[in-house]
């Protein structure tokens, strides 16, 4: 139990620092300084590293070492039309359903209405925001009450959360998402699902901007060590 509780300790601290870029698309992780940093063997941390890598966030090469995987324009585009068809086929199923009530939603909803933005670069202060923001499609895609729906959106949401980090901390973009958000419930309590699902997919794709800018600047970045061609596997 100690070893599990190691290595999902390695797996979060990993996982948050690459989502937040504090380790940067094509950066060579190295075991023997993340096992001193971490103050943890190299068995946990190698486990650490196999279950990131089933997530996409890291890149093992043969005689090469672990890489954090790049980003791109073609992963974004990937990712993001995936969450596109599972957020808006949520809402159908809500239609489908009937469901108007979405306690979980509103809740969430409610949590973000005076969030303070982070105040610093702590990796885990940017995450905690990050997450809290989105937690409302969290639970807008759990309240249709399909699990393989729901693990499916879980098995992206960390590449997913890679490139909201590029522009959720933009002054006023979290007022807009807010106000985005609210509309959604709105729409959804009275009934208009389907104009609740083309504002979802409208917000979904109104970031396109950003990220292009993002992956601009991250690529740029002269910290990225990893060999040429390296991707997602």
């Amino acid at each position: 139990m100690e070893i599990i509780g190691v290595t999902e300790s390695a797996v979060q601290y990993l996982r948050v620092h690459i989502i937040t870029a504090e380790l940067k698309p094509g950066q060579k992780l190295n075991e023997m300084e993340l096992s001193s940093r971490l103050d943890i063997s190299r068995p946990p941390l190698r486990e650490a590293f196999r279950i990131l890598e089933n997530e996409h966030l890291i890149l093992s090469i043969p005689r090469k070492g672990c890489y954090v995987t790049e980003i791109s324009m073609e992963d974004y585009r990937g990712i993001f039309e995936a969450r596109e068809m599972i957020e808006c086929f949520a809402i159908d199923l809500l239609r489908a359903k009937n469901i108007r009530d979405l306690p979980h939603v509103a809740s969430a909803w409610e949590v973000t209405a005076d969030l303070p933005a982070p105040t610093s670069s702590d990796p885990y202060e940017k995450f905690n925001y990050l997450k809290a923001i989105a937690n409302f499609h969290i639970r807008l895609i759990e309240s249709a009450g399909n699990a393989r729906l729901n693990r499916f959106y879980y098995s992206i949401f960390s590449n997913l959360a890679r490139y909201q980090d590029m522009y959720i901390y933009i002054p006023g973009l979290a007022d807009k998402s807010q106000e985005v958000h609210g509309q959604v419930l709105d729409l959804i309590k009275r009934g208009n699902y389907v104009e609740a699902r083309e504002i979802v997919r409208a917000h979904i794709n109104s970031f396109h901007k950003f990220i292009e800018k993002g992956i601009a600047e991250k690529s740029a970045d002269p910290a990225s060590t990893a060999p040429k061609g390296l991707s997602r596997g």
